[in-house]
């Protein structure tokens, strides 16, 4: 099915720009795909300076051939959107995400009663909070979670000190001698120390800017209470082989949510959704995706999705 690509400028604190795509040949309003980024500098297409994952662009071309708009915007202070990534909050994230809803609602070409929300990680994180504050009808969360920020990236870095402890030969050795997974936890608690002891919205840490006000609005976050308000229909689907959340966490949201909820565990499948074979340990995974981002995202990913959208908002 060809589309139309349409430019658009969402009003919240700052003007959020986006494209607003619909199939091409529809005449009456069509549901619309709202996508939600995952952490970082992402733009529309849900790409980021240091890895460009191309997801968002991917599952948007593939809603609108099966008859569906999307909905995507650069994230506040990236790409053509106004403000300042670097003093961005979590609660400015959701905020805009609340305005987009907003916007979509007033657009001629779209139901307002069919409003469906695709969260990829971070953005599964906040797509409940949004649900909270402009209730939609429908939610897609993709590698997402069921647990506090600081709980995941807990569990992150005991993958990171189990790679350690288990790496051979010399480079092993050396990291056991200076003991480097040890040492990884002082850093994490320093860093939060000088996180959670300003009112700044950024500070320096060894050389680096650190976006000081989202992790502490991240410190501040729970989802699993908005989780369990959740009553419009919900897909979740995450990969065996995603070591950025627990992967068992896709059946966690289904088990907390009160309404209609159906989970996917894609076989291989890692936090960018895409497969592999590198693994288990989390570095070879993480260092796999440059490998990764050459293919498209998974097609299994693509077909549970367009499955349940014409399951549970079926075309006219």
């Amino acid at each position: 099915m060809s589309s139309k690509e349409l430019e658009v400028t969402i009003p919240s604190a700052y003007p959020l720009a986006g494209t607003l795509t619909l199939p091409e040949n529809s005449d009456d309003q069509v549901p619309v795909i709202i996508m939600l980024h995952g952490s970082g500098d992402m733009d529309r297409d849900e790409n980021a300076k240091q890895l460009r994952i191309n997801a968002f662009k991917e599952l948007s071309d593939e809603a609108v051939r099966q008859g569906y708009a999307t909905l995507r915007y650069d994230k506040r202070g990236v790409g053509q959107s106004g403000g300042s990534f670097y003093e961005t909050g979590l609660f400015d994230l959701i905020d805009d995400a609340v305005a987009v809803v907003e916007f979509s609602k007033q657009q001629p070409q779209l139901d307002p009663e069919r409003i469906i929300l695709l969260g990829h990680s971070e953005g599964g994180l906040l797509a409940p909070a949004v649900h909270a504050r402009t209730p939609v009808h429908g939610m897609i969360l993709l590698a997402s979670s069921a647990e506090p920020l600081a709980d995941t990236a807990a569990w992150q870095r005991e993958q990171m000190k189990d790679d350690m402890r288990s790496q051979k030969g010399f480079s092993g050795w050396l990291l056991r001698v200076l003991n480097v997974p040890g040492k990884l936890d002082k850093m994490n608690d320093d860093l939060l120390t000088r996180i959670n002891n300003t009112t700044d919205a950024t500070i320096r840490y060894k050389g680096k800017k650190i976006n000081a006000k989202w992790n502490r609005e991240h410190g501040q976050y729970d989802v699993r209470p908005y989780l369990a308000e959740v009553n419009c229909p919900v897909l979740a689907i995450t990969g065996t082989k995603d070591v950025q959340v627990h992967p068992e966490h896709v059946h966690e949201i289904c088990r907390l949510m009160p309404g209609t909820c159906e989970a996917h565990l894609i076989p291989d499948m890692t936090h960018i959704l895409r497969r592999t074979k590198a693994g288990p340990g989390i570095g070879e995974i993480l260092k796999d995706y440059k490998k990764q981002i050459v293919h498209p995202i998974d097609a299994d990913v693509q077909q549970l999705i367009a499955n349940w959208l014409h399951r549970m908002f079926p075309l006219t």
